[in-house]
């Protein structure tokens, strides 16, 4: 009976340091208000190494990649929590140079480092936090391939290299990055896979994406959904 209880608690101990290894962002998220981050305005925080200055800069450009989300997709009903900093040491707070969305534990939750404190970056993961409040975990872990969530999030992002006029890729390269479906599997890193993706989700008409996330909410399947598209 005592190794048994022993086990237990060693199963639960492992448990419980898996899930805060694997969900430490969406659980930094959540307690992002006991930190050393002030809310400067709703939902949105910053550190000390944001300065009144890039505040104001910061805001606007949050409204800024509100509105192109809105004039792109249609109006998004999620409000994510926005988390920055210009702090150069940005990898000790877990931050990337440029930014993240993770889906928090009640809420969905982007991270912005020193080089995403501008309106593309922001509205490219304003998409990404507005696809997966729009479905369900189930549809977002099978039904949502990597290309179509990056390629949605490229389409609201007007950097250079992810402007149209400055894409030259192959259709072997969007075959290539169709075959990727997993988030954990694409090649984040490569310039021409994100350019890629937006090529692949460019016959879409993006005022139809969030009727068509409700399609899958509803069961429906990927390949049926989009097919009149891709």
């Amino acid at each position: 009976m005592k190794i048994l209880k022993i086990l237990i608690i060693v199963f639960i101990t492992f448990f419980i340091a898996s899930f805060g290894y694997f969900k430490k962002d969406a659980i930094a998220c959540e307690l992002i208000e006991v930190s050393h981050f002030n809310e400067v305005s709703p939902n949105l925080y910053v550190d000390q190494s944001i300065d009144s200055l890039k505040l104001v800069e910061l805001s606007n450009a949050v409204q800024a990649a509100a509105k192109r989300v809105s004039d792109i997709y249609g109006t998004p009903t999620s409000n994510p929590r926005i988390i920055a900093t210009a702090e150069t040491n940005y990898a000790k707070f877990g931050f990337n140079p440029t930014g993240m969305q993770n889906s928090g534990l009640f809420r969905e939750c982007i991270f912005l480092g020193p080089k995403g404190l501008n309106i593309d970056v922001i509205a490219h993961e304003l998409v990404h936090a507005e696809v997966r409040h729009r479905t369900n975990l189930f549809v977002e872990l099978t039904q949502l391939p990597a290309w179509f969530i990056e390629g949605t999030g490229i389409k609201a992002d007007y950097r250079k290299p992810f402007l149209l006029e400055n894409i030259d890729v192959t259709s072997d390269d969007v075959a290539k990055i169709k075959s990727v479906f997993y988030l954990s599997d694409f090649p984040n890193t490569n310039v021409k896979y994100y350019q890629a993706s937006l090529i692949a989700v460019e016959p879409m008409n993006p005022k139809d994406m969030y009727r068509a996330l409700e399609r899958l909410n509803n069961g429906e399947q990927f390949e049926d959904v989009f097919n009149e598209f891709f």
